[in-house]
């Protein structure tokens, strides 16, 4: 499985260590974008993506609205698919009451 999570440095050096939702290229655009939460917070943000030979990449802030309108529908229906699918169970858990705060159950790997 490949690595879900990507370390966020702030301007003093620390880091802050982040899951990745879901990843996303908009032809509308032309970008690739990656929707991540931080650990331990329920609240999800995006970022801009811009890959590198070395299979890090970069970030950039997302600055137009019409950007962050595609990326809220986007995550509002990944949001109801992690709620269809952890409600009712699914091959990696026997269910949980998905929801903003908890996040999912955490033993599956959707």
């Amino acid at each position: 499985m490949q690595d879900r999570t990507l370390t966020l440095i702030q301007d003093d050096g620390k880091e802050i260590l982040c899951d990745i939702l879901f990843t996303y290229h908009s032809e509308e655009f032309n970008k690739d974008y990656v929707v991540f939460q931080v650990r331990g917070e329920a609240s999800a943000s995006a970022a801009i993506y811009h890959p590198e030979d070395n299979g890090k990449g970069s970030l950039e802030r997302i600055e137009s609205d019409e950007e962050w309108e595609m990326l809220e529908e986007l995550l509002n229906d990944y949001a109801s698919s992690m709620e269809d699918s952890c409600s009712s169970g699914c091959s990696g858990c026997s269910g949980c009451s998905f929801d903003e705060e908890c996040g999912g159950c955490g033993e599956c790997q959707h």
